[in-house]
């Protein structure tokens, strides 16, 4: 009797420990019929897991991270306390902003904005008629100074460029021959690219996202970041995201840009540009500061990429108003020390 029991349980055991070996195994496998299933529970449990863990978390209880709004408040008529309409915004508007944080000694401010080169025809138009005519009323020339200081195209980057702690955005993207965007064999002329990219082995970036294009390229811009990254996000097959790269792979010239979190990360923790060591193995990504001390560990996917860990619902994090953040009568500098 005892011995039919050790059969049947042993045979059921081999039984099991087979079939999970084929699973296993075909899950790795493009095109095999239950890895959709499989991923589909996988990401249902991982939701149930992460919706437990911050049913309780109030609204605004993460300040170290502030959220610059561009809200409805922001783009109301100027007339009514606003900016304009955001189309309208001349780019010097996000000079003072950071001018207005930078003074309160953040430890990174990051642009989750896809910038691209600015139209200034107005601009050039108004300083040239302004030059010419600097004997007109007062009223007139005072009022075109308003202007022309508010609208300086120079005024970004150079904002840009003396905070020292201001990262881009930097957008990857494949090639769309249909609409003759081809693969690019290297980055645009003008930009700084040795400024920005990382240094890691080529058998460990090949295994990151990859991509053929840079599709925004105000290179003036990027080249005065403190640093640049990708706000890439690759959406799960339900339409979420659930993993965040760590860095991409530009296929043409080769090289491998962090994310923008990463950008900030690195200049945060003083990590330098050969200082992300991926253990593809292990499923780990360490970073190691200046002196070679592994100062975070990483788990990550087997594209490098990790998952996000969600802190709260919506405004967990602080919103601010855009147009708030660039008056500093409004919210004083202070309020910006050591947030990101």
């Amino acid at each position: 009797m005892l011995i039919d029991i050790l059969k049947r349980t042993s045979t059921g055991a081999c039984i099991g420990l087979i079939v999970g070996l084929f699973v296993s195994i075909c899950t790795q496998i493009d095109g095999f019929f239950l890895s959709d299933l499989l991923d589909r529970y996988e990401f249902r449990s991982y939701d149930a897991r992460m919706e437990e863990r911050v049913k309780d978390v109030p609204e605004q209880s993460i300040d170290d991270i502030v959220i610059v709004d561009i809200d409805q408040l922001s783009i109301a008529p100027q007339e009514e306390g606003g900016l304009g309409r955001y189309r309208d915004w001349p780019y010097a508007y996000h000079g003072t902003l950071i001018d207005v944080i930078s003074s309160g000694q953040p430890k990174a401010i990051l642009f989750d904005i896809i910038f691209d080169l600015e139209d200034t025809s107005d601009f050039d138009l108004i300083r040239k008629l302004h030059k010419r005519n600097m004997s007109g009323e007062d009223y007139l020339l005072n009022i075109t100074d308003q202007y022309l200081a508010s609208h300086d195209p120079e005024k970004f980057f150079n904002s840009t460029a003396q905070s020292g702690k201001v990262h881009h955005s930097i957008v990857f993207e494949n090639e769309d021959t249909l609409m003759f965007l081809y693969p690019m064999e290297a980055e645009p002329e003008g930009f700084d690219f040795e400024k920005h990219i990382i240094h890691i082995p080529k058998d460990d970036a090949v295994r990151l996202p990859r991509n053929t294009r840079i599709g925004n390229m105000p290179a003036s811009l990027l080249n005065a970041g403190s640093g640049v990254g990708s706000p890439n996000f690759p959406q799960d097959m339900d339409g979420l995201a659930r993993r965040a790269p760590t860095a991409i792979y530009f296929e043409g010239p080769e090289h491998v840009y962090p994310s923008l979190a990463m950008s900030a990360t690195m200049d945060i923790l003083n990590i330098p540009k050969d200082g992300l060591k991926y253990d593809f193995e292990n499923n780990v990504l360490e970073l190691k500061d200046e002196s070679g001390k592994i100062v975070r560990k990483i788990p990550i996917d087997d594209q490098g990429m990790m998952l996000v860990t969600y802190q709260g619902y919506f405004k967990t994090f602080y919103y601010l108003p855009y147009v708030y953040c660039t008056n500093p009568e409004l919210l004083p500098p202070e309020y910006w020390k050591d947030k990101v």
